[in-house]
Order: C-alpha cells, then sequence, then structure tokens
C-alpha cells in the first residue's frame, strides 16, 4: 500500500492536482472572503436575493453554453500535440459569441414572467437584465479556463481565476468606501471577476484561433459530442441550483440568505472537485486501452477521496469561525452546513469515477439521466421537507440526492468496464 501511495505521488497528476488544487483554493478563497463580506454588509435579506439571482444567472449561463466547455477539453486535448485544436475553439467562441446576444435580449424581455410566475419573488425583477450580462461574462470566461484546460497548461488555467477572484475584491474594497453595498452592487462585482478574466486570457491565448478555418466534419464532431454533454450539463446544474431556487419558492428570502451562506462555506468542495477534474479530464480524454486508464483511476480516486475528506474535516471548526464573524442572522446555517459537507465530499470523491465515465467511455448522456433523476428527487423530497423543516429540510434533499448519484456512478463504471473488456 505504501508502494503504491508513493507512486501515487511521484505521478504527473499529482504534480499537475497540487497546482490546481492551490489555485483553486486560492481562488475559492478569495471567492469566499467576497462572499461572507457581502454577506456581513448586506444581511440576510439583501442576501437572500442576490443569491437567488446568482443561481438564476449560473443556470442560465451552463445552460447556455450548450456543453462547450467539455467539448472544448475533449478537442484541444486530442489535438493539443498537433496543434490542430484551434478550429475547434473557433467554433465555440463564435458560437458563445451568438448566444451571448440572444441572453442579453432574453434576459431583457423575460424578467417580469420568471419573477412573477415562476420565483414569486417581485424584487429580483431589476436585477435580471444585470444578471444577463454576469450570464455572458461566465460564458466567455469558460471558454478561456476551457482552452488552457484542454492544453493542460494548468498554472495559466490557475493564475487567471486567481487574479480574476483578487481584482473582484480589490474593486469590493474601493467601492464600499464610496458607496452603499447591495445585492445590487453585489451582482456588479460577481460580473467583473469573468469579465477581467475573459479579457486578460487572449495576453496568452494564441490569436490564430480568430483566423483558423473549421471543416463541416470538424463542426458536426464537435456538436455531435456535445448534444449528450449539453443534456447532462443542463440536468446537473439545475441539480445543483434548484435547491436555492426551491428555497426561494417556500421560504422568505431572509431564510434563503441562511441557506445560501451554508451553501457558500461548502463552496470549497465543488471548487476542488473542479480542481481535480481539471487534471484528470484531459488523462482519460486521452487514453486509448482500458488498462492504463484502470490504473490512472485507482491512482486518481485515491487522492480524490484523501483530499475531499481532509479538507471537510478542516473546513467544520472554519464554518464556526465565519457563522460567528456574520452575525447572529446567520446562526441557523451551521446545520444545513454540515449536511450538504456530507453531501459533497461524497460527490467530489467521485471525481475521477464521473470523469473516466465521461471522457474516457464516453458516456455524457449517463449523466443526464442521472443528473435528471437527481433534479426530480430533490424536488419531490423538497416539496416534502421545506415546508416542514426549512432551510434543513432543503439540505436533506440535497444530501439523498447525492446518495442516490453517486450508487448510479458506480453501477455505470461497472457497466461499462464490462462492456469494453
Amino acid at each position: 500500500m505504501r508502494r503504491f501511495i508513493n507512486q501515487a505521488l511521484q505521478t504527473s497528476t499529482f504534480r499537475q492536482s497540487v497546482v490546481t488544487v492551490f489555485s483553486t483554493f486560492a481562488t475559492a478563497g478569495l471567492g469566499a472572503v467576497f462572499y461572507l463580506f457581502l454577506a456581513r454588509l448586506v444581511g440576510a435579506h439583501e442576501y437572500g436575493l442576490f443569491s437567488v439571482v446568482i443561481s438564476f444567472l449560473t443556470i442560465v449561463a451552463t445552460i447556455a453554453d450548450l456543453g462547450m466547455n467539455q467539448g472544448l477539453i475533449r478537442f484541444v486535448a486530442e489535438n493539443s500535440q498537433s496543434n490542430q485544436y484551434q478550429p475547434y475553439a473557433k467554433i465555440a467562441l463564435l458560437s458563445k459569441l451568438l448566444i451571448s446576444s440572444i441572453i442579453l435580449v432574453g434576459f431583457v424581455f423575460l424578467a417580469q414572467p420568471i419573477t412573477g410566475y415562476l420565483l414569486h419573488q417581485q424584487e429580483v425583477y431589476p436585477l435580471l437584465p444585470l444578471a444577463g450580462l454576469g450570464a455572458v461574462f461566465i460564458l466567455l470566461f469558460s471558454f478561456s479556463t476551457s482552452v488552457l484546460q484542454g492544453l493542460q497548461k494548468f498554472v495559466l488555467w490557475g493564475g487567471l481565476q486567481v487574479a480574476a477572484n483578487f481584482f473582484r475584491l480589490v474593486l469590493f474594497g474601493t467601492l464600499f468606501l464610496i458607496l452603499k453595498i447591495n445585492a445590487y452592487w453585489g451582482l456588479i462585482l460577481f460580473g467583473s471577476a469573468p469579465f477581467l478574466g475573459f479579457v486578460v486570457s487572449w495576453f496568452w491565448l494564441p490569436l490564430s484561433i480568430f483566423q483558423s478555418k473549421f471543416t463541416p466534419r470538424q463542426f458536426c464532431n464537435f456538436w455531435n459530442f456535445n448534444k449528450w454533454t449539453a443534456a447532462f450539463v443542463t440536468t446537473s446544474v439545475l441539480a445543483s441550483r434548484l435547491d436555492i431556487l426551491l428555497s426561494a419558492r417556500f421560504l422568505s428570502l431572509s431564510e434563503t440568505g441562511v441557506y445560501s451562506l451554508a451553501t457558500t462555506m461548502v463552496a470549497f468542495l465543488p471548487q476542488l472537485s473542479g480542481a481535480i477534474g481539471a487534471v484528470t479530464a484531459p488523462k482519460f480524454a486521452s487514453f486509448s486501452d482500458s488498462s492504463h486508464s484502470q490504473k490512472y483511476l485507482a491512482k486518481a480516486a485515491l487522492f480524490s477521496f484523501g483530499t475531499s475528506l481532509a479538507v471537510a474535516l478542516a473546513m467544520i471548526p472554519a464554518a464556526l469561525v465565519v457563522v460567528w464573524f456574520i452575525g447572529r442572522d446567520f446562526s441557523a446555517s451551521f446545520t444545513p452546513f454540515l449536511i450538504l459537507l456530507a453531501s459533497l465530499a461524497i460527490f467530489t470523491s467521485l471525481n475521477p469515477v464521473r470523469d473516466s465515465i465521461m471522457y474516457f467511455y464516453k458516456r455524457p448522456q449517463f449523466f443526464f439521466w442521472a443528473n435528471l433523476a437527481q433534479a426530480a428527487i430533490i424536488v419531490a423530497v423538497g416539496l416534502l421537507l421545506i415546508p416542514r423543516f426549512g432551510v434543513v429540510g432543503t439540505a436533506l434533499a440535497v444530501l439523498i440526492s447525492h446518495i442516490f448519484f453517486a450508487v448510479a456512478s458506480f453501477m455505470e463504471y461497472e457497466n461499462c468496464r464490462a462492456h469494453h473488456s
């Protein structure tokens, strides 16, 4: 066992994961400082309003991406050695620019129906057009990070995100000195990080992407892969954000703010999952035989499980300090935090298994159905538990859905391995 661990520590995966984990923690730490200070300054009600808009913004940006980020990772990784990835990058960039214009128009004209009929929260209405701009910035920034991830340039990948979040925190401090911060200004600050990241990324991304030409075959290959990826990403983001929207639907904005602080405090684990996936996804995409894939999976799974467990345990005392710092309005957030922590520890530990299914066995359709079922579980259980138990009921719905997803992932991996051997 010791020999196996030593071998795992000496791999490029470990070294690259150290880079991505370090940069992810730096990014998440800067993001956490922003969210926590914002919560302390604006209070539970305004923070709940901010969180509802951010959740809706994130859902729109992720769905509008249509799976292009995962497609970029795959096709850039597959063609990085021959430098033939640029046509795929151009396909994605042009598509994102077209979709961005649609988003901006849609947020203006659909703001009233969304706030009136879907959320029953009229206070959200004046913020939605601004949220559309934030969704566009996220969509474009994810282009830069996905290309760098596919090229396995993890120092640039992490440094870009750290710098963008640091800039947002500096801007936050500056505005705090001259303005009264509320949910509106919180949204402006939120969008500033991805906007800066996308602009600065072109110091390193090749401008020849704009001059590259793609063939109909490349266009079809890119979107044939993305069709199932887009479907599963849609259900995935719905499953990950439904808890906030359900809370807003059945609870007050102040209670939603309390629950949102709990989700903020566990945000390190999804960030950690993204850091591990930044390394494992292009690796699995590059394997051509199952023996190499399975050996790599064993090492990656050991690293993922150990890291997620250590981080989860360290987050518990940190959360106590955070709740004390933010104030009495948010004291009820610690219990849902513990439940969400268990949920996301399970999720992060299984990151290599999911990447193996997605990128080596090329089964994105599994994630569509699994995430759809997970979202249905959150809604069904949430409808029963949220009116009765409040924010704790929301967290329990999330935990039950993650247990289901873990079992389904293991079953699918074994099925893929059996058919591939």
